[in-house]
């Protein structure tokens, strides 16, 4: 049978649009080899050097670039080619257009959230299930299909104030079809230890299985694991829980209806949930479409509306989807029916996505295509996986997805990008600042295949191990996941520009440098947490690279020669062992964020718990620094006047400051009108910082502002600072208390004292501290009285007081913080715990907080009371 004419017009012009493509690729790469052989820019402090060097460089790029003319000649007769047909495809696109007019729908909403109807009782169940006086371990277990809300579910339940105080400690494992055992129990230990805010179990040589039973022995935990697809993946991981007999609870949510019935205790604890029916699914969808008429649906709109619920068949993730989209256009039935001929006009017949695939679709297609290609980039990243924000950006501008403007950086046109992407509910924030700016972001498990789906139509990203590339594919992004060790030996990887390997526990060298070899074009090497021991001598070389992160790998030394890579803007090697930089290091005159400090946290954060590095002279040459953290700088007097040419920062954190260094510092300062974080450190835990008066140009955009340090007095220019919203004291030992100048900040959201005040009291003044959300008040020796006076801190939610022995009375005033979610004690005196526990003599001026938490440090193991009250709230 012939096909459709209509389906052959359309094959046609699927070939032709991969062939215009190709061709813009191929353009890209004439452009960017042109970079390549033409003269960089460096620094040469002499004349005759810099002569040399082009000499030098003509000898060697001439033949390439003479070669360049011959590829610029096949383009062109590629794009005669195109042009060949244009008349036909021309008359096809009218035609199809004809039929197919209509705008397409704003973006679509895609949380699943607490708006989720018909399963009022279904969770009414669940969370008796979970409180109940049972003292065994029992298993719960939420399976539905795709799309159904497993997930929000659970989430709905388990992450209440009144469930989570009745635990010890929680996590929750996004377990999902590329299950790692290691990885799964190193991440399950992690969040439960965090959970309690303590530190990950120290090295003693016994596996992580080991250390998971033994922590959870005797402990009252609550674990999810989000989509498990096998029972062989249950197998494996039911038996690190122990079961202690102290009403711990596993929950389990899964596709698999016979996942489900192995993984459940009993069958009563099995919560299916089936697709909406007819009435609750119109009911979630007119909520979500007509939210200015309380849910009611216009009459001239109901035939449509109902076709298009009908087409969700039922799943809540495609009903909400749809129905905010709808939300954003017109409300007329003509452009309510071309909404409808539109789903599912991208999508193929038969995908198990294809429900999910054509609610996401409109929204994809009414993004810009910067918008579309930073959307595509969470492609890169695994399942489940959450990518910090300054990172995402940082890798948006390297690709030249965001561009400065008149009036923004790159990186403010990228955060206004990823804003956008979060607003339409494409983007989900996975955890957020204490701002309320989002910390971590990832996209949905559902999104993400339907965004793999349009990666390979578009050639966008290649994923190994899952991906199938043919031998002539052009590959652009190359993303490692997981167990892929290997890449193909048949594939060509000089037109890659982005390589990321992602959770990889292993690598094999000669196949990775195999691959590095044949790199020329490319523009981001992100080998975050990647098995690297040593910066690969091949990098150097990569000319065009923009973007270069070893963060969180072994490296401990960077070469020389990085003063070759002159186009690059992001050098990240935080949590590495680099302590010091070559001088080349100030030849980058495009660096713009230089990222290379490791934290030590053992027990408490010491004075000594971070480490700068050591910058060499010339700092001062690399004028586009955006954030420079942590700099060391010892003895260093004149790198700290090198500081004033440095005039965009944003960021600046210093480490090693001594007596002599404070005049020097703040007339650099006094330079920086952008900057938005400060972080000083003295030398020594009883060096004095010198910050002196700025009486000229106080740093008023100041956010964030951390002293780590003697100081003889409060610097009275921080009251200035009316933009600060965090403040961290810390070794102060000033001899006044601070709090009456700290509440001229009337924009603070965080406070954190340590050791900042040798007195006996401190004073929280009426009405002061407005809007401050969190608090920590940690190691004063003398202290014995905290005071908080009625209206002060109204809106705080977090209270952490730590290792102050002398503080034996809960601070007066305590049950006026009407909004306090949790309250967790460190290392406190026993008579302060006692009269905090249940029927203590202080309850009742707790007994508003829903979690509170105590821990006591006894030879370097953390014990855990939980003083919360055991109701569900």
């Amino acid at each position: 049978m012939e096909d459709h004419p209509d389906l052959k017009t359309s094959r046609r012009l699927e070939d032709q649009v991969y062939k215009v493509r190709d061709i813009a690729y191929d353009i890209e790469d004439v452009l960017e080899e042109f970079m390549l052989h033409s003269p960089p820019y460096l620094f040469h402090n002499h004349g005759i050097s810099r002569t040399v060097h082009n000499i030098l460089h003509q000898a060697y790029h001439g033949f390439p670039l003479n070669a360049i003319s011959e590829k610029i000649s096949r383009i062109k007769r590629s794009i005669d080619d195109v042009r060949s047909q244009q008349r036909f495809f021309a008359s096809a696109g009218s035609s199809s257009n004809s039929r197919n007019r209509g705008p397409h729908p704003p973006a679509s909403p895609l949380l699943l959230d607490d708006e989720m109807v018909g399963y009022d009782n279904e969770k009414m169940i669940f969370a008796r299930q979970l409180v109940d006086g049972e003292k065994r371990l029992l298993t719960l277990a939420v399976v539905g299909p795709g799309g159904s809300g497993k997930t929000a579910f659970v989430k709905n339940v388990f992450w209440k104030r009144g469930i989570m105080g009745r635990f010890d400690c929680h996590a929750w494992v996004q377990v999902s079809q590329n299950f790692q055992k290691e990885e799964a129990f190193v991440n399950m230990l992690r969040q439960l230890c965090g959970s309690r805010k303590e530190p990950y179990p120290i090295d003693d040589g016994t596996n992580t299985e080991a250390k998971l039973r033994k922590y959870l022995t005797g402990k009252r935990f609550i674990v999810v694991l989000d989509d498990i697809w096998r029972k062989e993946v249950w197998d494996v991981i039911k038996y690190v829980l122990p079961d202690s007999f102290c009403g711990s609870r596993i929950i389990v949510t899964t596709r698999s209806s016979d996942v489900a019935s192995v993984c459940a205790s009993s069958s009563p604890l099995v919560h299916e949930l089936k697709e909406l029916e007819w009435l609750q699914g119109w009911t979630l969808f007119c909520r979500k479409a007509f939210p200015e008429r309380n849910g009611e649906c216009p009459s001239e709109l109901k035939d449509c509306s109902k076709r298009i619920v009908t087409r969700c068949e039922g799943l809540p993730l495609a009903i909400v989807t749809v129905g905010g989209a709808l939300s954003q256009i017109p409300r007329l039935p003509n452009e309510w029916k071309s909404f409808h001929d539109s789903i599912g006009c991208e999508t193929r017949d038969g995908s198990s996505l294809s429900v999910i695939s054509n609610a996401l679709l409109p929204g994809y297609m009414d993004l810009s295509s910067n918008l579309k290609c930073c959307f595509l980039y969470f492609s890169v990243f695994p399942e489940d996986y959450s990518v910090e924000r300054g990172r995402l950006i940082r890798l948006w501008v390297a690709e030249q997805f965001a561009v400065r403007t008149d009036s923004k950086t790159a990186e403010e046109v990228a955060e206004g990008y990823l804003k956008e992407l979060i607003q339409r509910n494409l983007v989900h924030v996975s955890n957020r600042d204490f701002d309320g700016k989002p910390r971590n972001c990832r996209v949905l498990n559902p999104v993400l295949n339907f965004i793999i789906h349009k990666c390979k139509d578009e050639n966008f990203a290649s994923i190994f191990p899952r991906e199938s590339t043919s031998r002539n594919q052009k590959i652009r992004r190359l993303s490692v996941h997981d167990s892929c060790t290997h890449l193909p030996r048949d594939i060509g990887f000089s037109g890659v520009r982005s390589m990321f390997l992602l959770r990889l526990l292993e690598i094999s060298t000669p196949n990775f440098e195999k691959v590095l070899r044949e790199l020329k074009l490319v523009r981001v090497l992100d080998f975050q947490g990647a098995p690297i021991q040593e910066v690969p001598k091949d990098i150097t070389r990569l000319t065009l690279l923009k973007h270069l992160s070893f963060r969180g790998t072994k490296i401990n030394t960077i070469p020389s020669s990085i003063e070759k890579l002159s186009y690059l803007e992001t050098l990240d090697l935080k949590q590495t062992d680099v302590t010091e930089l070559p001088k080349e290091i100030s030849h980058l005159h495009n660096l713009r964020h230089l990222f290379a400090y490791k934290y030590n946290v053992d027990d408490y954060v010491a004075f000594d718990s971070v480490q700068g590095v050591k910058m060499p002279h010339g700092i001062g040459n690399l004028t586009n620094l955006q954030n420079l953290s942590l700099m060391k700088v010892g003895k260093k007097v004149r790198i700290l006047e090198e500081l004033k040419s440095l005039t965009k920062l944003r960021k600046l954190g210093l480490t090693g400051l001594r007596r002599g260094h404070g005049k020097e510092l703040f007339t650099s300062i006094e330079h920086m009108p952008e900057l938005r974080t400060l972080d000083l450190c003295s030398n020594t835990k009883e060096e004095f910082l010198e910050l002196g008066e700025m009486r000229r140009r106080p740093p008023l955009s100041l956010e964030r502002l951390y002293l780590k340090g003697r100081l003889k007095q409060f610097p009275s220019w921080i009251s200035s600072l009316h933009n600060l919203l965090r403040i961290g004291l810390k070794w102060s030992k000033m001899q006044r208390s601070p709090l009456r100048d700290l509440q001229e900040l009337k924009n603070l959201v965080e406070l954190q004292l340590v050791d900042c005040y040798i007195g006996g009291e401190l004073i929280f003044e009426a009405s002061s501290f407005k809007k401050l959300k969190v608090l920590l008040i940690e190691d004063f020796a003398e202290l014995h009285t905290i005071v908080v006076q009625n209206g002060a801190m109204p809106d705080v939610k977090q209270i952490s007081l730590r290792r102050c022995p002398r503080v034996t009375i809960v601070p007066l005033g305590m049950e006026n913080l009407a909004k306090v979610e949790e309250l967790t004690l460190y290392d406190m005196a026993q008579g302060f715990t006692a009269r905090v526990r249940k029927n203590g003599i202080d309850r009742a001026m707790v007994t508003h907080i829903p979690v509170i938490h105590s821990f006591t440090l006894r030879n370097r193991s953390w014990s855990f009371e939980n003083l919360s009250d055991s109701f569900l709230r």
